[in-house]
Parts: structure tokens; sequence; C-alpha cells
């Protein structure tokens, strides 16, 4: 028998030689007896032949038990380090709770932080409603760039530059806007370059203006411009007011646009005599570009200049709170540097929510990054609550045309928002089906509103 692998010895001679003198002799098939009877059952299975195979004998393994162990182990270890070595185990613990943080912040990218309670984080505390001129817009102040945190993780632009589209489409819709203008004050709009026969792989060149600069030269025009009580200056809202969007004709405008011309237009029975330029999409950046290049020339002297932007600051550039701010009173200042004696209404921000029932909800930055990506596996569409970040902006705004002289504040919350039973906030939904632009309701509201403002402006004035 081969005690090494418990293999029987089936050689007789082998088994025989290794024998002693005093040895009872016994057979082959007695010797396999006797060894088996030496060998537990439990650990033994005979397979064919007669050959037995060994099988373990060791405890199956438990995994609780295991994970009681570690705890105990662990639970030892901190209990002896905390008695013996108390001054090594505060460092130690400090240690990892920094490392923790450190590995949490560099795999977010610095930006998906847990900034708590989002009204608290969207304030703005640079003190920029004292602002008197470009010249105090610090633009390296600014404590991040980005609306989720940090300045690298999204496009936004220099508030304080103008912002040139980089769209042939969006140079045709505002070229013809800057002939609407020129137009309201008897001039011939045949100025406008003839986009149509640029190439379509076209390039803007800032060191080219294509004759922009000539076209608008305001010392080309002359007239009387005393028929415009105001002029409305902004982005998508604006434009909806004109039947268009980035210049294009749409027929769920139609209804606006008439609305729009009935209240705005004193030939129609309008009160007051107004004109509207707006560019879908267009942030601060941009219609600041767009006043300084033919929406706003020399003989156009509207009394009041109403501007509606922001918006897109946000939603399309996502930039912080402080650098949207920076980048309407851009707006305003340049405003007040062409047409000194008009009055300027800054338009709040309007509300908006991506709830299909309009709330306006108050989640920390990183719960809404968190939604933001789930909302785009799921739909394509961006989840976004931007209700503290809007308040907060239209509060600095606020307080900044009270510091300023013929600026205007005019909060249209009023027009858009109403308050639940549970004391929550919603998008009024026939204001705004979509739960960001205006209807046709919501427009004729919004105009009614604006008109009470504009009488008890030009009353007082």
């Amino acid at each position: 028998w081969n005690s090494t692998s418990f293999r029987p010895i089936k050689d007789s001679n082998i088994m025989a030689s290794a024998s002693n003198n005093d040895a009872p002799s016994f057979t082959q098939d007695d010797s396999l007896d006797e060894i088996e009877d030496l060998i537990a059952p439990s650990t033994t299975a005979p397979k064919g032949n007669g050959i037995i195979i060994e099988e373990s004998n060791s405890a199956e393994f438990n995994p609780v038990y295991a994970i009681v162990s570690l705890i105990g182990l662990i639970y030892a270890r901190v209990v002896y380090h905390c008695t013996y070595h108390r001054i090594e185990s505060i460092l130690g613990f400090i240690l990892v709770c920094s490392l923790v943080l450190l590995v949490h912040n560099t795999t977010s990218g610095g930006s998906a932080v847990n900034r708590g309670d989002a009204f608290q984080h969207s304030l703005i505390d640079k003190g920029l409603s004292n602002i008197r001129s470009e010249y105090d817009l610090h633009i390296g102040d600014v404590d991040h760039w980005c609306l989720m945190g940090g300045n690298d993780d999204c496009p936004c632009e220099d508030p304080t530059e103008p912002s040139f589209r980089q769209w042939k489409g969006w140079l045709k819709a505002h070229t013809s806007n800057a002939d609407r203008a020129r137009a309201a004050i008897g001039h011939n709009p045949g100025l406008t370059p003839n986009i149509e026969d640029w190439d379509d792989d076209w390039h803007y060149d800032f060191d080219d203006d294509y004759g922009i600069e000539e076209m608008v030269d305001d010392e080309m025009y002359v007239g009387d411009s005393s028929i415009i009580d105001v002029l409305f200056l902004g982005d998508t809202f604006t434009e909806q007011r004109q039947g268009t969007a980035s210049g294009v004709p749409q027929d769920d405008f139609t209804g606006i646009k008439k609305v729009f011309d009935k209240q705005f237009t004193k030939i129609k029975g309008g009160k007051y005599e107004a004109l509207a330029l707006g560019l879908a999409g267009d942030t601060s950046p941009n219609l600041l570009w767009r006043i300084m290049h033919g929406e706003l020339p020399g003989d156009l002297n509207p009394k009041i200049i109403w501007i509606t932007i922001g918006t897109n600051d946000m939603l399309r550039t996502a930039c912080s709170e402080e650098v949207v701010l920076l980048g309407i009173l851009r707006v305003v200042e340049e405003i007040q540097k062409k047409k000194p004696s008009a009055t300027v209404v800054i338009n709040s921000i309007l509300p908006l929510s991506s709830e299909h029932d309009g709330v306006l909800a108050y989640k920390s930055k990183y719960k809404e990054l968190l939604l933001n990506k789930k909302a785009m596996k799921q739909s394509g569409r961006a989840h976004f609550d931007l209700w503290p970040s809007i308040l907060s902006i239209n509060e600095e705004l606020e307080k900044f045309a009270t510091n300023h002289t013929n600026v205007k504040y005019f909060d249209a919350n009023k027009v858009f928002v109403e308050e639940r039973s549970d004391g929550t906030y919603i998008v009024k939904g026939t204001m705004m089906p979509d739960n960001i632009h205006p209807s046709k309701d919501g427009h004729k509201a919004w105009n009614e509103a604006m008109i009470q403002k504009l009488t008890a402006i030009l009353e007082k004035n």
C-alpha cells in the first residue's frame, strides 16, 4: 500500500519483499481490508476497481462567520489604537477623511460637489449692484464660471465682451433686425449686405466686419425717431413677438405677433408704439454684439428700452449666476452709453421648469447634475432646476435698478408663477405650456403688465 497516494499496491512480489520475517502472512485482499479499516469512512469514497480517492475533511466556508470575524478584528484594532495610540488614531482618521474627499472631488471634476442648499449657494455676494461702468466689471473676480461649479466644464463666454454667433442664419436674422430698426426711423433698409450671395462655408473674421461698420455708421442717418415709444431687445421671448424664430416665420408664433401688434401699435389701438428686436437662443454677449452693430442706430431714440435676456446664458452656455448677472449689466451699460436719455427696463429672467407639472423645485446642484444625466439618458432632454439661480440673479438686478438712475426693474413672476396650497411654486400652465416659452395668453398677460409699468414710468417722467 502506497501511504503517500493512498493507492493499493497490486504487485504481490513487492509486498512480499517489503515484509519482514516476524510479520504474519496475509493475502493481498486481507491487507486491503485491514488498511481500509484504518481510514475513516467519511474521508474516503471508493471508486471503480477498489481505488480510493481522498475527499476534503475541512470545514465548509461560512461567509457570515468570516464577516463577523473581520468586524470583530477591526473593532479590536480600533479599541486598541484608541486606548494606547489615541493621537495617532485621530490623525489617521483625519487623513482618511481627507483622502476620501480628495478622491471624490477629483473624480467628479470639481463641478459636481454637493453644494447643499441650492438657494444659499446661488447667492451673489460681490456687490455687483453698485457698479457704475464697464470698468467696474472685473471678470477676474468671478468665483466660478460654470453653473455647476468650476471653470472648465461649460462653454460660458466672457460676459463683458460682445460675442458673434458663428452661424450664417444668425447674421441674416440680425441684419433683418437692423433693417427694421432703420425702417422705424424712415431709412432705406437696402444697406444690408446681401447675405444670400455669401458662400455656405463662410466664417466670420473679426478683422473683417463685412461692411457692417459702414452699414451702421451713425453719421449717415438722419430722420425722426419720435414714433417709437419703447424698443424691446432680447432673445427668443422677444423674437416671438415678431412671429419668427432665428428670422424664419413660425406658424406657432403668428398669434403672439397679432397680440403684440394690437397692444403695441397705435394704428391698431395700442397705447404705445413699440418695436421688438429679438433673436432666438441669444445670450447677453450676443445681444451686446447686436446693439453695437446696427440694432440700436444713432437716430433711433425710444423713450424706453426694455431688455429681456439671460435665460440662454444658463441654458445654452451654462454660465454661473455671477457671470449671467455681469453679462446683463454689461448690456445695460452699453445701452446707457449709447442712449443716455432713455430709461432702461430690465425684465426679470422668466421662470422655467423641466418638471411635467411645472413645479419650481428646490434641489442641490449635485442632485440637479444627477437628474440631468438621468434625463438625458432616458429622453435626450436636459433636466434643469434653475429657479434658485433665477431668483438670485433677479434679486441682484432689482438692487442694481434701485441704485441707478434711468434704470427700472420689472418682475414678471407675478404673471407666470403661482403658489400652490402646499407652499410650492409652479409655472402657470396656460401661460407657459412647455414651462419655458410663454404662450399667446402668456404674452397677452405679460404685455398688459408691461403697459402698466410703461405708463407709470412715462407719466412720472
